[in-house]
């Protein structure tokens, strides 16, 4: 039991690494496009919502220790937590994992989805004009986000799922 629970936590520091690596030093110089979202969505497709939503905590304080923190901070987490629970419901009750287009098209709606609600939580005081103003100026931005889910999926799929069903195997 100790072993597994210091296997999930390795495999956790490891994904976490990655992740805020990967935040932090672009690899396209075009705001919002990283591959986060989609490694998020592969990891809780695979191992579930908890990890999934472990790993989005993470990910965003500890990559925020070097971008910066601010009230953001707490939207950014809750908009990732949104997009691992979308994940991890239709992964329950779809057949979402079992057909690519649909992840490619889920992938794609959670570049809007994780916009929305860092808009929502940015806007929380401010009311639903604030809301459609913070919507409005991040639109391009939260497109960006979108097409580069639909770039970086097809890249990370296999190999990140390779890695993750080894973990498994060898975890069971």
């Amino acid at each position: 039991m100790v072993r597994s629970s210091t296997k999930k936590i390795a495999l956790l520091a490891i994904l976490t690494a990655m992740c805020v690596a990967l935040r932090i030093f672009k690899i396209i110089p075009v705001p919002n496009v990283q591959p986060v979202t989609d490694i998020l969505m592969i990891v809780t497709l695979n191992i579930g919502f908890g990890f999934g939503f472990a790993l989005a905590l993470l990910t965003m304080v500890v990559s925020n220790i070097y971008l910066g923190f601010g009230i953001w901070t707490v939207s950014q987490v809750l908009a990732y937590g949104s997009c691992v629970l979308t994940v991890a419901l239709l992964g329950k009750f779809t057949p979402l994992k079992k057909h690519f287009t649909l992840q490619l098209i889920l992938a794609v709606f959670l570049g809007w989805e994780y916009g929305c609600f860092v808009d929502f939580g940015m806007s929380i005081f401010g009311g639903f004009n604030a809301f459609l103003a913070y919507w409005a100026g991040s639109l391009v931005f939260d497109t960006y986000h979108a097409v580069g889910n639909l770039v970086f999926y097809p890249i990370l799929y296999k190999p990140l799922n390779i890695a993750l069903d080894h973990y498994k195997r060898r975890l069971l």
